[in-house]
């Protein structure tokens, strides 16, 4: 498994760019205009520490050490909502912070953060994608330290047996979630690409007071294919502060 560097190289990479062409458009229509909470590009994002502390010992997530510059963006439909994701990094740890707003009225939804766990280059992608029993989209999934997570999207539809035991415990397989994610990394909308998501949301209780996620990606880009996997909490508005 490859770790996260390459997803820090490229966020680097983007915050040279963003901050060298912030003096190049004065006066011009920024994309970022009407995020939610006041959301920006350049801007800082704070997370206050309460949830991160109500989930020790066990919860995987770290807390982002200091007020941290959003670097790139990244924007897709689901359904009737509208998904707002922010990008940064700290301590060499990119994060991702998603925010869903719903319909015409830009009602808030959801707000979680997400850091970046893996980043792998397959060899077999059918491991991950096959049709009918690719890791992505199982029922349960376990990450290298053993800890397991347990799916959160469901299609009852579309859901096939994988595995079942004698106790009549079943492990099954729905196909991932599609979306095209159109990232921007400027405020301008200049420079910007399509990424292609197959996805599924999993999660795990920590304790009586702390739900952590696990959303895992096939994401095809520009630069190449890989799976990324981020461990993530939900947050309240209200443990954000935007700067």
């Amino acid at each position: 498994m490859a770790s996260t560097l390459d997803l820090l190289r490229r966020l680097g990479q983007k915050k040279y760019e963003g901050l060298r062409d912030s003096y190049k458009r004065i006066g011009a229509k920024r994309i970022d205009e009407d995020l939610p909470l006041g959301l920006r590009f350049n801007g800082m994002v704070e997370v206050d520490e309460v949830d991160f502390i109500l989930g020790q010992p066990d919860l995987k997530v770290v807390r982002p050490s200091n007020a941290e510059v959003i670097l790139s963006y990244g924007r897709f439909l689901m359904g009737a909502s509208t998904v707002h994701r922010c990008y940064f990094s700290s301590a060499d740890t990119p994060y991702m912070l998603q925010i869903v707003t719903g319909g015409s009225s830009g009602a808030l939804e959801e707000c979680k953060l997400f850091m970046a766990h893996d980043e792998i280059y397959p060899q077999d992608w059918d491991f991950w994608l096959s049709e009918r029993e690719g890791y992505i989209g199982l029922s349960i999934f376990q990450i290298q330290d053993g800890t397991l997570y347990w799916r959160v999207w469901e299609n009852e539809g579309a859901q096939a047996i994988v595995q079942q035991d004698s106790q009549d415990e079943s492990v099954t397989h729905i196909p991932p979630v599609q979306f095209i994610e159109t990232m921007y990394y400027d405020a301008y909308g200049d420079r910007s690409e399509t990424l292609k998501h197959d996805a599924m949301l999993y999660g795990r209780h920590v304790n009586e007071n702390v739900d952590e996620y696990l959303l895992i990606s096939a994401v095809n880009e520009k630069d190449g294919a890989s799976v990324q996997i981020w461990l993530g909490l939900e947050l309240s508005p209200t443990a954000l502060k935007i700067i």
